[in-house]
């Protein structure tokens, strides 16, 4: 066959639509005018709503939102809770979805939010790109049922308090003790479903008492407040003045500062406070983390905590809430709480438990040298420090009369001695309270008692 003139302009004809044909294409797939990515919506795939506070979605693309469609459809109803064609050049809209208005006579309690979304975008024939996302929505607006059953009578500033609780609610979120609005004390499974338990404290660096208040809160942010009544006494602090000497910073906290891996201040004045304060503030965060995080929420059917006792053959020579001033050369340099019992017996004498429990901490405590901390159930520990020995290993379950230890000089001291501390919920409180027999059994064990009078009554 001959190549003719005629034939060569269709040829070239052909090659040129081609490259036409393969410019558009390219334009079509590699221009952002065309782009192909489709709108991204952020929204929970399950929601509860109370229809109180608008639902919160996120709208984001990689050019500009066009317009959006939200919706609720139940099956009997489709309602638009939001629609819009946006004019602004947007890539990103948080939007606020407010609640629908429903007439008295429908009262949906379950139901599917859809957000239909488009992009500026011109492909799919000028169209744009196209998002469709459903969240499932449950609607909830009864508050959580959240009643006090049982209580100690007296809280003391820096005591404990037992505190029995009832909550109920198909769509419970989170429940607690709130002591001020500062504190949050968990609750414990107790005894039956949907009862609770919690050991708290008024610590005693709080100096006014304002409100204790069992929170509890659905998924759908009701929220139930109810106040537990008590009546309170606070606290008689006792000043004690402190000397400090060069040997003592020199010999016992740099040491500790050292053993603690923390830099040494080159001033005397400064390696005091660095230990005495800076450490001290690092010691009662772990002593509070270690007992939060041995928290255990299997339920309780039974409480059996007797009255803890003081080392046997001991002087006490320092007690619960004293205010230390610290002076070093007649000037005052620091000051801090001491939380514990101070009991001084013979050198190494050893130290014995008087209540089950569990070692969760058996380690060096700056300050408070070598020290173990016993879980004894609901948040409850005891903590004792300096030990010279440690006769038991992390996670050991320790029997009542059982030898943890014996008394040392590790730490932040200056002889052989046992600090020996009460713990709730990891914050130091009055030893004393859980020393004595009366009150344990007046705030304790009485409270359980008839807590659980009140349950099996209300449960039968």
């Amino acid at each position: 066959m001959k190549f003719t003139s005629k034939n060569g302009k269709v040829f070239w004809i052909f090659i040129i639509l081609l490259v036409l044909v393969m410019a558009i294409v390219a334009f079509l797939f590699l221009s952002p005018t065309f782009e192909r990515v489709a709108p991204k919506v952020s929204i929970a795939k399950e929601i509860y709503w109370n229809l109180q506070k608008p639902i919160k979605v996120d709208i984001s693309d990689n050019n500009n939102i066009k317009s959006y469609v939200v919706s609720f459809n139940d099956g009997q109803k489709q309602i638009a809770l939001d629609t819009k064609v946006v004019k602004d050049e947007k890539g990103l809209m948080e939007l606020e979805i407010l609640p629908p208005s429903f007439d008295e006579t429908y009262k949906p309690k379950e139901g599917n939010i859809k957000i239909d979304v488009y992009d500026t975008s011109k492909w799919n024939f000028f169209r744009g790109n196209q998002t469709i996302v459903n969240s499932k929505l449950i609607i909830d607006k009864k508050s959580p049922v959240a009643n006090v059953i049982g209580n100690s009578y007296l809280l003391r500033q820096g005591g404990s308090g037992i505190i029995i609780v009832e909550i109920t609610d198909e769509n419970i979120k989170d429940y607690y003790i709130s002591f001020n609005d500062e504190e949050v004390f968990e609750l414990f499974p107790f005894y039956k479903k949907n009862f609770y338990i919690s050991i708290i404290t008024w610590p005693v660096q709080i100096k006014e008492f304002k409100k204790v208040n069992l929170i509890a809160v659905d998924m759908a942010g009701n929220k139930t407040v109810a106040k537990v009544p008590f009546y309170i006494k606070t606290f008689a602090e006792k000043a004690d003045d402190i000397k400090v000497s060069d040997d003592f910073i020199n010999g016992v906290s740099k040491q500790v500062l050292e053993n603690s891996e923390m830099n040494i201040p080159t001033e005397t004045v400064d390696i005091f406070i660095k230990a005495n304060k800076e450490l001290r503030e690092k010691n009662v965060k772990t002593i509070r983390e270690v007992v939060r995080k041995n928290f255990s929420n299997t339920l309780v059917t039974s409480y059996d905590i007797k009255p803890f006792l003081r080392l046997e053959n001991s002087a006490t020579v320092a007690g619960f809430g004293e205010r230390r001033s610290y002076f070093y050369n007649d000037q005052k340099i620091d000051e801090a709480w001491h939380l514990g019992m101070d009991w001084a017996s013979t050198k190494r004498a050893p130290i014995k438990t008087f209540n089950d429990g569990k070692v969760i901490y058996k380690d060096y405590l700056g300050i408070y040298g070598d020290t173990i901390i016993l879980d004894h159930g609901l948040g409850l520990a005891s903590l004792y420090a300096h030990t010279s020995t440690i006769n038991v290993e992390l996670n050991d379950e320790v029997k009542a009369g059982q030898q943890i230890g014996n008394t040392g000089a590790t730490g932040a001291v200056f002889g052989d001695h046992l600090h020996f501390g009460m713990l709730v919920q990891g914050i130091e409180v009055n030893p004393n309270e859980w020393l004595d027999f009366t009150w344990m059994k007046t705030n304790v064990t009485k409270t359980i008692e008839d807590a659980v009078k009140i349950i099996n009554g209300s449960t039968k």
